[in-house]
């Protein structure tokens, strides 16, 4: 049996600005109805969804945020799974919208974890390799399980000649490194603010852009933010076919594109968790050349095993280099989260914050 009480990275009330900080206090052990599973986190991500959150421009509302990682068994609930055996955690139900862990549903920032009993029966607590040298890689999973089935949905439509990533950040250096492992020699341009991107300002993008052999993809893996200016960038500058991943979120309704207005958030929910199969795409005339738009929320469980299966495998590299930039507990989670929201840019121990994986200490006793 679990611990009555456990610690977690719990939000704190948002400050006039819409930001929500964290603290690590000790909260009650979830009880779990029958066919529920806990669980305890051994390594969790912090991702730019969790960012958007605690800045305040999500309203998501659980008070503990944290959907990607690795975590162990503590009580199987009847299920058939192992004590102690590791399992990640798909965090996104396709046929349930009311079940999206570490958003509406206490997530993987704590010592303990509550699965509820529809989501295992769905088959999203999975399994998943044990006896890593560097679990921390795990924390990658999930970005890397949707940087592949991005790419997949973009090889069953076209063979591209070059790749636009616009966004240098966790989900952006992986799309490149995953593209360019599949199709060697593929020209890349990285478009971002690290010192091997080119910035969205340079006055030579739009000539840079345009002079690209096609077909074309793009990935857009920008903040929430700035999708519509990427996208319309990309689209209005890349002639002939071009192929577009809105991987990135972006509200609803019309973006103003040259094939005409196009609601871009509803084309980009028309996958979900792996479904449908086939997945959509969407074609659309422009006079420049044809555009085929498409995009994503959340993987199957096969795109997650098997990311899980390459990071555990290969120590994270190379899927992880450069791109796992901080490992702390929570304690040092708390610290590097705050310091971030009070200050101007992603930054903590003077060097800039991509993925940051939290040991939690939750699995010591598992």
């Amino acid at each position: 049996m679990s611990a009555a009480v456990h610690r977690a990275l719990v939000r704190l009330p948002a400050d006039a600005r819409g930001r929500t900080r964290v603290a690590v206090r000790t909260v009650p052990t979830p009880r779990l109805e029958p066919g529920d599973v806990l669980l305890a986190p051994v390594t969790v991500g912090v991702c730019g969804t969790d960012w958007q959150i605690l800045r305040g421009l999500r309203d998501d509302s659980t008070h503990v945020l944290g959907h990607e990682g690795v975590a162990r068994v503590v009580e199987p609930g009847g299920t058939g799974l192992r004590t102690g055996s590791l399992v990640t955690v798909n965090p996104t139900h396709p046929g349930d919208p009311s079940f999206l862990l570490g958003h509406n549903l206490p997530g993987l920032w704590a010592e303990r974890t509550r699965v509820p009993a529809a989501a295992v029966r769905a088959g999203l607590v999975l399994p998943v390799p044990d006896g890593a040298d560097r679990p921390e890689v795990a924390a990658l999973a999930e970005p890397l399980a949707s940087v592949l089935y991005g790419r997949e949905i973009a090889l069953g439509a076209v063979r591209p000649a070059a790749l636009v990533v616009w966004g240098d950040g966790i989900v952006g250096r992986l799309a490149r490194d995953a593209w360019q492992r599949e199709l060697p020699g593929l020209r890349c341009l990285l478009v971002g603010h690290g010192t091997d991107a080119t910035e969205p300002g340079d006055p030579d993008l739009p000539a840079l852009l345009a002079a690209l052999p096609g077909p074309v993809a793009a990935v857009i893996a920008t903040p929430r933010t700035g999708t519509r200016d990427a996208l319309t960038t990309v689209e209005r500058h890349v002639p002939g076919t071009l192929l577009v991943d809105v991987h990135a979120g972006l509200p609803a309704g019309p973006v103003p594109l040259s094939a005409g207005p196009v609601d871009v958030a509803a084309l980009r929910a028309g996958n979900c968790g792996g479904e449908p199969a086939p997945p959509r795409v969407h074609r659309l005339d422009r006079p420049g050349g044809p555009l085929v738009l498409y995009g994503h929320r959340g993987v199957s469980g096969g795109h997650l095993l098997q990311a899980v299966h390459l990071l555990l495998a290969q120590g994270g590299e190379p899927c992880g280099d450069g791109v796992l930039t901080h490992v702390v507990d929570l304690a040092g989670a708390a610290d590097l989260v705050n310091s971030v929201l009070d200050g101007d840019r992603r930054a903590a121990e003077g060097r800039r914050v991509l993925k940051t994986a939290i040991r939690t200490g939750g699995g010591d006793d598992g």
